[in-house]
């Protein structure tokens, strides 16, 4: 009796299952052209270079750094990096640093090329 109903259920479960075949969806290919605008209609763009004076770098924000005047904030390699100021030259950003130094010790200038730090001595370069 179990052998038969061994069988039994065997055979019900090999034949009654279900196979569902997947039906792919179709492929749209989407043909890109290449263009080339003409060198008239090409905006050249300027780097922008700035110094700033740094006043902290953070693994989590701060709500006092964050809502001071003026203050800056930028997001590099897991730190929240707060800066103050924008000065067009080396000379100047030193000036707001040293003011600075007696509230912030570690404040010090950095320079900026289009928004990303760069090193004071390739910035004084350009």
């Amino acid at each position: 009796m179990k052998k038969v109903f061994f069988l039994c259920f065997t055979f019900l479960f090999l034949f009654c299952t279900k196979t569902e075949k997947k039906q792919e969806s179709p492929v749209e290919v989407i043909q890109q052209i290449d263009t080339v605008a003409p060198v008239s209609e090409v905006e050249v763009q300027e780097d922008t270079l700035i110094f700033t004076v740094q006043i902290a770098a953070l693994k989590n924000t701060n709500e006092y750094l964050e809502n001071l005047e003026g203050v800056s904030l930028y997001y590099e390699n897991s730190l929240t990096k707060y800066r103050l100021g924008s000065f067009s030259t080396y000379q100047e950003a030193i000036e707001s640093c040293r003011a600075l130094r007696k509230k912030y010790q570690d404040a010090f200038v950095q320079a900026l090329l289009n928004d990303k730090a760069i090193a004071i001595s390739e910035a004084l370069q350009n």
